[in-house]
């Protein structure tokens, strides 16, 4: 598989334009544009730029609205719920989480349920801007949308789930924001879907066939063919349940048309002082990293400082895209009567 190695401002600066020109406003089509291109640089390419001529299909056809127009539904002093009147995702959860945020720093915490958006990219990144920008613990999990479920209930040979992923971000001053960020099945479905893209085979436990037997065909991962396998068995499908009642159920669209969520903010300040804890995740990074790494690793971390030092690096050095991929983005900007920038 050959790949072009690109500078990540000109990706930016390339997605940014054409999703404006496909019709979203120039603020919306440059928050997606920068969700798209942090993914890329952190090396989750799943949602980096193989999701920009899907996007720019979605824009074009006026499959979700923009400028997002959000009409709370409930109010109280530490919760929120709102819809999302079929907006673009990325602003839709950028809104429902600065809520958050304002409040929690008034009460202490703040829950907030979206429904009837679109889909909203990599969760990380909005956990991470919370505890980075604004020293601020968040909690951020989606449930998609009924009507593409990609994961059977655990023993079950027909999807009823979809990925369901749960992110939490924590502040850390002393380093990059501690994040967890996973899909509630074995892989992400972009990581199949960029492997149908790519013609590469998938590890076998991340999927099976519709005879319910594991596969390492993409084109077998998905329904009607398959379904993604529950990460850590009949506990992701676990996990994936608890994703729909606080993402769907709670915020009264179940079924859900559109991806719905669940966000929690946290202030710290609220039951500790910043600076105890900051000396207790520096305490705790400490003892991870005193552990002696496996053959293979060159030392253990916490969770999001590797992603911090690979958007670094990307930033320094550029991504590379594989050529598959990158073919599919040229044609989708040509169509909008933009030129692709060069490789590097």
């Amino acid at each position: 598989m050959s790949a072009l190695r690109f500078r990540t401002h000109d990706l930016r600066a390339l997605a940014s334009t054409a999703l404006h020109k496909a019709g979203l406003v120039e603020e919306e089509a440059a928050l997606v544009a920068e969700i798209l291109i942090d993914a890329e640089e952190r090396g989750y390419d799943s949602q980096g730029v193989m999701r920009l001529p899907q996007y720019l299909g979605w824009a074009k056809a006026g499959e979700y609205r923009s400028p997002a127009v959000i009409t709370v539904t409930r109010d109280a002093p530490s919760a929120i719920a709102v819809d999302g009147g079929h907006g673009w995702g990325h602003p839709v959860t950028v809104s429902v989480m600065r809520m958050c945020i304002e409040r929690a720093r008034k009460t202490g915490s703040c829950i907030g349920v979206a429904s009837n958006a679109g889909h909203i990219g990599r969760l990380g990144y909005y956990v991470e801007r919370a505890a980075e920008d604004e020293g601020i613990i968040s909690i951020l999990c989606c449930a998609g949308s009924i009507s593409s479920p990609v994961m059977a209930p655990w023993g079950g040979l027909e999807a009823r789930l979809s990925t369901n992923p749960i992110a939490f971000g924590f502040p850390y001053p002393g380093g990059a924001p501690v994040v967890v960020d996973v899909s509630t099945t074995q892989a992400a479905g972009g990581k199949v879907a960029l492997a149908t893209t790519t013609g590469r085979s998938i590890p076998d436990s991340w999927a099976f066939d519709a005879q319910g037997n594991p596969t390492t065909d993409p084109a077998l991962a998905r329904p009607p063919n398959g379904t993604m396998a529950p990460l850590g068995g009949h506990k992701g499908y676990a996990l994936a349940v608890a994703v729909e009642l606080l993402s769907a159920a709670l915020a009264g669209d179940y079924p859900n048309a559109e991806d719905g969520m669940f966000i929690a903010a946290i202030d710290p300040a609220a039951v500790t002082t910043p600076e105890v804890f900051g000396r207790a995740v520096a305490a705790l990074d400490s003892s991870v990293r005193s552990s002696a790494p496996r053959p293979g690793f060159d030392a253990p971390v916490l969770p999001g400082t590797g992603s911090a030092a690979r958007r670094q690096r990307s930033r320094d050095n550029g991504v590379e895209v594989p050529a598959e991929v990158w073919q599919k983005v040229v044609e989708a900007t040509a169509g909008l009567g933009l030129k692709a920038p060069d490789s590097m």
